[in-house]
């Protein structure tokens, strides 16, 4: 019976029995009971011998002590003799029914004898079963309705009456045996409830802890009990990891409400496309992941392009901004005016209709040979689980990318592989190594006489077994949270000490360091890089800070403030590949920047490549004319043609970097007859290192 129906028929009367006893209870009860049983044997042996009954009236004593053999034969032998629970517990009933009847046989009818069969049919209903009950009441009956009639001086005592109206005085025995009888089911039933619900609510917790509770699928703690089992089998297994595209905007735009009727609709779609033995999981938000034992790569991608299919059907969805509900945006606004209200709200649609897509990464394991899986440890299979969905999980983020939809795992696509943290351990390593994070130095030259403005220093990784590495092969790691502080400061002080060395040498020639988002938001970065300062013996105003427009929308009120921090230091700042960012101009003229960098895809358009393509002098234009306007040094990056630089000297533009005048280069390699046109100040005057 389900669980339903069995919670239904427990909350209507009924007679007991519907439940059996779980084994383990049915054998601690049945342990109890026949040790009642076993009490019995001695204490009535004894009372035998105080009433020096005849030899012959004490013979059925053997009756409950067979009966006992009988019901603990499983423990005696130790498990080599098998007795159904239900043959052992009647056993048990009958032989505590038999020494109730030995009691009032050898006691001679005595009223008070009577009490031990009331006192021993609760003890029978404790195995709530309805043989051994059955037993103990077919029992009573012989003894009181055919042992009293025929034999009553052994049942009712030798009372005249008794012995004259003996099946009256059965029907009063027989009342009150049905009155405990009635006592021992009500305390049967309510135990049977009791229990019933218990098993509800396990169930309940079971459920709620293998199921997510929004969509009703399993969560990751089932695919996990799934995986498990499906690895211990050694039997081929993929994984598809599904992420939503476009959910974000729904939620944004409708409401979590709307979010959540579009997952459960999503959820029910797509459940119709994993048949069993495959498993659909809900893994949060709007992550999914399927488990497909047994399928091969094919298989599980045409599992994949069904899915994408099937989930990619528009959804039509409740429109919040409706006023037909209390609490809709309508009547928020238009409360004071009902009458507005209700029109408004009449020109609104019931529902929306979305379209929603899918990206579907795809992880594969072959079957082993047969056995090996079972050779895995739990930790191992635990492990292989993880891998697999961390690889699927890699290939969806690969489709939603590249815009396919559906991707298949690639070692070589991935950034996360044992390849890749040797190159983060590498890499922490360098940081604290004095040798292999080096700048290497790019001039900024003044357009109007060619002198030296500055540099800008560019980190690379002279790493000791694969050479020098480029930024592109490094710089994810370099700016990630854990690493941007200790990479900046690195390459702070490498740039710092270049120029500390120019100036003893009689140079004045300003560096500019990128900085990362992470470092920006720290309200102590401006402390620490005056500090560095300080420890260095360079002015304030010889470091220019590079900051790329996306730093700044990030978080630009934390962003303004640390600027101002800076520029109260001294330090210069400037605004990186402007244009190619998504900021507001609004932000440019609410920030403390001092310089603008204007990035090398507006150069590289001021000459047309071809008939009836534009050219940017007038967007450079712009860009140059604004920085003007806002106060600010304006520089052209990646300059390469004298063409390029006579182009920009007529927009007005200040300075330029390129290779026109020198690629990034180590700081004995830079260009003598530069540093040369650099502004001079007398050497080693005033600038020592302090510590």
């Amino acid at each position: 019976m389900s669980r339903t129906r069995r919670s239904t028929g427990l909350q209507s009367w009924r007679l007991p029995g519907l439940l059996s006893l779980p084994e383990d209870v049915w054998r601690t009860r049945h342990r109890w009971v026949t040790t009642v049983l076993l009490a019995h044997l001695p204490l009535l042996a004894g009372w035998t011998l105080y009433r020096h009954t005849p030899l012959l009236s004490s013979l059925p004593l053997a009756v409950p002590a067979g009966l006992y053999l009988l019901a603990t034969a499983e423990q005696l032998t130790r498990g080599r003799l098998r007795v159904h629970r239900a043959l052992a517990s009647c056993a048990a009933a009958a032989g505590l029914m038999a020494c109730s009847s030995y009691l009032v046989s050898v006691s001679g009818g005595y009223i008070e004898a009577h009490f031990h069969f009331f006192v021993m049919v609760p003890v029978v209903a404790l195995y709530e079963a309805w043989a051994p009950f059955s037993v103990a009441i077919a029992w009573v009956l012989l003894e009181h309705g055919l042992v009293g009639t025929l034999w009553p001086q052994h049942v009712y005592g030798h009372n005249h009456e008794h012995m004259l109206h003996p099946w009256r005085f059965a029907g009063v025995h027989a009342a009150f045996f049905a009155a405990a009888c009635t006592g021992s089911l009500t305390a049967w039933t309510l135990a049977e409830r009791a229990r019933a619900v218990q098993a509800d609510l396990v169930e309940q917790l079971r459920h709620q802890t293998l199921h997510d509770d929004l969509t009703g699928l399993a969560n990751r703690a089932h695919l996990a009990q799934a995986m498990d089992s499906a690895l211990a089998g050694g039997t081929q297994v993929a994984v598809l990891a599904l992420d939503l595209d476009r959910f974000k905007e729904v939620n944004d735009t409708l409401g979590h409400s709307a979010g959540d009727e579009l997952l459960r609709a999503v959820s029910a779609r797509a459940a119709t496309g994993v048949e069993r033995p495959g498993l659909l999981v809900r893994l949060g938000g709007d992550e999914f992941a399927v488990l497909l034992p047994g399928l091969d790569v094919q298989e599980a991608l045409a599992v994949a392009q069904r899915l994408r299919t099937t989930i990619a059907r528009i959804t039509s969805l409740q429109n919040p901004e409706r006023g037909d509900s209390p609490g809709s945006s309508a009547d928020a606004v238009f409360a004071p005016h009902s009458s507005i209200a209700n029109t408004v709200a009449s020109t609104l649609p019931n529902t929306i209709t979305v379209s929603i897509g899918v990206s579907i990464g795809i992880a594969h394991r072959p079957a082993l040979p047969t056995g090996a899986g079972r050779d895995l440890s739990p930790a191992q299979r635990a492990r292989v689980a993880d891998e697999l969905l961390r690889e699927a999980d890699v290939a969806m983020y690969t489709a939603k990318r590249s815009g396919s939809g559906t991707a298949l795992y690639e070692a070589s696509t991935d950034s996360h592989t044992a390849c890749h943290l040797a190159m983060l351990t590498d890499f922490r390593r360098a940081l604290d190594d004095d040798d292999q994070i080096v700048v290497h130095l790019q001039p900024k030259v003044a357009i109007a006489d060619g002198q030296l403005l500055g540099v800008e220093a560019l980190a690379r990784w002279n790493h000791p077994v694969r050479g020098l590495l480029a930024p592109s092969e490094f710089l994810a790691m370099a700016t990630g949270a854990e690493l941007s502080a200790p990479f900046t400061a690195k390459v702070l002080t490498e740039a710092l000490f270049v120029c500390r060395s120019w100036l003893r040498r009689g140079y004045r020639v300003p560096v500019s360091v990128n900085i990362t988002a992470h470092c920006l938001m720290r309200p102590s970065f401006a402390f620490d890089v005056a500090d560095m300062l300080v420890r260095q013996g360079v002015p304030a105003d010889l470091l220019c800070l590079e900051i790329t427009e996306d730093t700044l929308v990030a978080d630009p009120v934390a962003a303004a403030q640390v600027l101002a921090a800076l520029r109260a230091t001294g330090v210069r700042t400037s605004i990186d590949d402007f244009g190619t960012g998504y900021s507001s101009l609004s932000y440019l003229r609410q920030l403390p920047v001092d310089e603008l960098k204007i990035d090398r895809s507006f150069v590289l358009g001021l000459y047309p490549r071809g008939p009836g393509e534009p050219a940017d002098d007038a967007l450079v234009a712009t860009i140059v004319d604004m920085g003007h306007r806002l106060g600010m040094h304006v520089v052209a990056e990646g300059v390469e043609h004298r063409d390029e630089l006579a182009v920009l000297a007529g927009l007005g533009c200040d300075s330029v970097q390129g290779y026109l005048f020198s690629p990034p280069v180590p700081v004995d390699r830079f260009p003598p007859e530069l540093l040369r046109t650099a502004a001079r100040t007398t050497p080693s005057a005033g600038y020592q290192v302090l510590t």
